[in-house]
């Protein structure tokens, strides 16, 4: 892999890296502060859209740096060679304590030993002319020498040639020409084994203006002590595949195939592909089945092998060798979240370790990277991406992330029988595509960009350099050592490199291939200025050695990290987007989710003449045992009606010992449109969310005569403890919106009357409402201006504020207690409340973001805050409200509470273009504003509401709304572990 300063991200090469969301779908994972891309192209897999080819993995260094920190010192080195391109690629192959350089100067190839310092053994050599394009090329060892096969194209020819080197370097013969053909070759390897080496190349095929398939290839090169023989024809190994990835053996070669479904599905019918940009999502959709089949020495290829049958792998098809066995990963679809999946081959294709989801559920997932062990056996490593998980950032000191420091890499070793390591360590990755990874005797070694700050150098606010920095990992993964790659031939730079690429471990020792940008070479100042005639790149070996270290590695183990955290993220639906989220706690650990999609009235024309278009309105069962099935129970319903859900404790039998029920059962409250007119429903459902019955709750005249309709929104539900429920809603039927409140019983019937609870001149909107023994509480939000008469404080009389108010309601009566109070007074517009009973009162919280207008992207203005507040029993203010602002003044969207012996909360807000979720924890008495953790970064936009809903008191499961990668609505629950 290469690592180079700030590149501009470019498709370029195998369709492999198509396959997991890098560009556009990590744009929400590469933050621009950063100012820093990476260009890291894969080895041995399927073709390109147009071809550039695919090159080594490459790490640009930003052009645009702050001032360098002073005084660590620089990391041994030494020049290897000169390059005439700042960006040709070089390559180096180990063997044994020694390495072979192998690159371009003169138009010709040039070899050089090194040892196993590093330093050069002797002048360079010459190998043979070199064409002016050689997109991709590769140098492997062999028991012999080393082969070096590379693909050339010149006047619309592109060729395959093939070098045999003794252990010196030099030239066994001169190159031997495989192929030629006018058609596109973008990829090939190098693949040794004892006699010699198999070459695989891949031809892509088109279909319909893209490419749709593609062919691999391979020759057979026979090494022996004296000439090398001349290469194969070229013969197939497999044809129209949507991916390949091999793996050298003793024996030959394995390689692994995505295979196209027997039959394309029509693409009315096809999954929502998981990119965001059109150029990408026609080969992000494609997904086909897994095989293995194996090749000898000699070139016998043998039948496929079917290890995962269903169409569902996505092209980022990875295989490895471990204990005597294949490993093969790739990101599945099989689940409405895509996830990683492993699997275990014998030699001879015996499946000993069935396809399965090998990392802990978290949303949707991409593979990164399958690191073979180093010589000897040992265990692989296993690196991926969780799309919804934080981002990476400074772990020491309680678990505190620098927020937009990168992407976050998991990675765990996995051993041949396909299990992880308990252990789990996290790589900060400030760019797109993988890092690059080895294995580093029996632990691992990477290079990554990240920002680079020394340890001592502690709540600074000016912005950190993003260089490329190694990071050496014990077998457990904790950190060994970790700096960035600076070294003496690079001091006109800070001694960082241009480019860094290549990274290789041998016997404990790591090193890696650093280039200087041309003319900028050691000495101080810069002497010989990049783009003056004739000057040369210097391409220096570095030595990544683990010693004491002033710098703050960007990496740490996971496993360690201590609560609040996400220990698991699943999807229970995908489809439109969706409005509001409910959630209920169920016994036994169980939830139920609610959920009502977005639907625009009077949009859409698509229903059937004399039927209504609406809403859909879900329910989905939740449990540590998986999740249930999806029951649809309207679609005819209002979004702005919303959704809420309350539980119900089993019914108690009667006198004669009949009539109760083994489980408890829910009712679900909503708002469905009919023939124009919108009335409130209340929905009865068992514990697996099925319909068991259902009525309509309000019957007003919705039509008026030279006027508006009347609408009814904003439903709220909370179980009276009585045997029974209470609905609250919002209602335009008398004029403006106020606040109506009903009580039904068990069996959905209506034991108390529609009861308009406010009345004030203005709208009131998002009522909640909690039952606290006799009493119901209700919160929502009031337009109403201060000094109306409502008790608590108020601001300039006449003013609209739009503040939280709150009324105390008989339980059975539903007739108010006291007066409503204004719980806070602010000139900012206050919305979106929660409450959640606590021992002694409940507690309160709301969303206050400054009037004015909406963000760009509709989003809420920004500097929004959420507050909270306690209340005592009589419904009186224990203290100010706590302001809790989101991290660097984002604007908070919306807000979840919980209360249990604590409160614990998640607030989301909208950094940038996604949305966070930050997990903070209220303890009784607190004056001061609480800490946030972030628990996950969204795929969706900033705009979104995601309504994020606790299932119980204890805060453990939340559902929300987010959008995929591709832009599809989906419902997702969250497991979190609590301090």
């Amino acid at each position: 892999m290469l690592v180079r300063s700030a590149l501009p991200w470019v498709r370029r090469g195998s369709r492999r890296d198509a396959g997991r969301p890098i560009g556009a779908a990590l744009r929400y994972r590469a933050p621009a502060l950063l100012g820093a891309a990476l260009a890291l192209l894969l080895g041995c897999s399927g073709a390109a859209q147009a071809p550039p080819a695919r090159a080594a993995r490459v790490v640009k260094t930003p052009p645009a740096q702050p001032k360098a920190p002073a005084g660590p010192p620089l990391l041994p080195a030494h020049v290897i060679a000169e390059l005439e391109d700042e960006d040709a690629t070089p390559y180096l192959a180990r063997r044994g304590d020694e390495a072979l350089l192998l690159y371009t100067a003169g138009g010709r190839w040039r070899t050089r030993i090194l040892g196993a310092d590093g330093a050069p053994r002797g002048e360079a050599l010459e190998a043979g002319p070199a064409a002016a394009d050689v997109p991709v090329a590769a140098l492997r060892a062999t028991p012999q020498g080393y082969i070096a096969a590379w693909i050339e194209q010149a006047e619309g020819s592109r060729a395959v040639r093939v070098l045999s080197l003794d252990p010196a370097g030099k030239p066994v013969a001169p190159a031997s020409l495989v192929a030629q053909t006018a058609e596109e070759i973008t990829w090939l390897d190098v693949l040794p084994n004892a006699a010699g080496a198999l070459v695989l190349w891949e031809m892509p095929r088109d279909a319909q203006g893209h490419v749709d398939s593609v062919d691999v290839v391979m020759t057979v090169v026979a090494q022996g002590k004296g000439a090398a023989s001349k290469p194969t024809a070229p013969a197939s190994v497999a044809r129209e595949v949507l991916g390949w990835h091999a793996v050298a053996t003793e024996r030959g070669a394995a390689v692994a195939l995505v295979l196209p479904p027997a039959a394309q599905p029509p693409r009315a019918e096809r999954k929502p592909a998981r990119k965001a940009d059109a150029e990408d999502a026609a080969e992000a959709g494609k997904l086909g089945s897994i095989a293995l089949v194996e090749i000898d020495a000699a070139g016998k290829v043998s039948a496929p092998v079917a290890v995962s049958p269903e169409p569902t792998a996505q092209i980022d098809l990875e295989i490895a060798a471990v204990g005597g066995r294949y490993l093969l990963t790739w990101t599945d679809e099989r689940d409405i979240d895509s996830a990683v999946y492993l699997a275990a081959v014998e030699p001879g294709g015996k499946v000993v370790v069935a396809p399965r989801q090998v990392t802990p559920p978290s949303g949707e997932q991409a593979l990164v990277s399958l690191v073979a062990p180093s010589e000897g056996g040992g265990r692989a490593l296993l690196a991926w991406e969780d799309l919804l998980r934080a981002r990476g950032g400074d772990r020491e000191g309680g678990g505190a992330e620098a927020r937009g420091a990168g992407r976050l890499i998991h990675l765990a070793s996995v051993g041949p029988d396909g299990a992880l390591s308990a252990e789990r360590g996290a790589l900060v990755f400030s760019a797109s595509g993988p890092p690059d990874l080895a294995a580093d005797g029996d632990g691992f070694a990477a290079v990554t960009l990240a920002p680079a700050t020394l340890k001592a150098d502690r709540g600074g606010t000016a912005a950190p350099p993003v260089w490329p920095t190694f990071v050496r990992f014990g077998p457990d993964l904790s950190v060994r050592a970790a700096e960035p790659v600076r070294a003496a031939p690079f001091a006109a730079t800070d001694g960082v490199p241009y480019l860094v690429r290549g990274l290789s471990c041998h016997r404990g020792a790591c090193a890696t291939l650093a280039s200087a940008a041309a003319g900028a070479g050691a000495q101080p100042g810069g002497a010989g200025k990049a783009g003056a005639a004739g000057a040369r790149a210097p391409l220096a070996l570095v030595s990544l050695p683990v010693r004491e270290s002033a710098w703050r590695a960007p990496a740490f183990r996971e496993d360690k990290d201590p609560p609040p955290r996400a220990t698991a993220v699943r999807a229970l639906a995908e489809g439109d987007h969706i409005a509001r989220v409910a959630a209920a706690e169920l016994d036994g650990g169980a939830a139920l989710a609610a959920w009502v999609t977005y639907f625009v009235e009077g949009a859409s024309d698509g229903a059937p003449r004399g039927q209504d278009l609406g809403a859909t309105l879900a329910v989905r069962a939740a449990s540590p045992a998986g999740l249930g099935k999806l029951n649809v129970l309207s679609q005819k319903a209002s979004s702005l009606g919303g959704v809420a859900i309350a539980a119900a404790p089993p019914p108690p039998a009667d006198p004669k010992g009949k009539g109760g029920a083994a489980q408890g059962e829910s009712v679900v409250a909503w708002v469905a449109r009919e023939r124009g007119e919108t009335q409130v429903y209340v929905t009865k459902v068992d514990a697996t969310g099925a319909k068991i019955a259902q009525k309509k709750l309000t019957t007003a005249a919705r039509k008026k005569p030279g006027g508006a309709p009347s609408e009814a929104s904003d439903v709220a539900i909370a179980y009276d403890g009585a045997g029974g429920f209470i609905v609250a809603w919002v209602d335009t039927r008398d004029g403006n919106a106020e606040v109506y409140a009903a009580r039904i019983d068990r069996a959905l019937n209506r034991t108390a009357p529609d009861r308009r609870i406010t009345n004030a001149p203005l709208d009131a909107a998002e009522v909640q409402i909690a039952v606290r023994g006799q009493e119901a509480w209700l919160v929502w939000s009031d337009a109403r201006p201060a000094g109306d008469g409502a008790s608590g404080a108020g601001g300039p009389s006449g003013e609209a504020s739009g503040d939280v108010f709150l009324a105390r309601l008989d339980a059975k009566t539903l007739q108010r207690i006291g007066d409503e109070a204004r719980l806070h007074a602010s000139p900012e517009h206050s919305r979106s409340p929660v409450l959640a009973p606590l021992e002694g009162g409940v507690v309160v919280g709301w969303v206050d973001e400054p009037a004015g207008e909406s963000a760009p992207g509709g989003g809420a203005p920004a500097g929004g805050i959420a507050r909270f507040v306690r209340l005592d029993n009589s419904g009186a203010a224990q203290g100010a409200p706590v302001a809790v602002a989101s991290p660097d003044g984002a604007a908070v969207s919306s807000v979840a509470l919980a209360c249990d012996k604590v409160c614990r909360g998640v607030l989301a807000s909208a950094p940038g273009d996604s949305v966070v979720l930050n997990a903070l924890i209220l303890s009784p008495g607190d004056a001061a504003a609480p800490s946030l953790k972030p628990l996950a970064w969204l795929t969706g936009s900033a705009s979104q509401d995601v309504s994020p809903a606790f299932a119980g008191r204890s805060g453990a499961s939340l559902f929300f709304a987010d959008d995929s990668v591709s832009g599809s609505g989906r419902v997702r629950w969250m497991t979190i572990a609590w301090p």
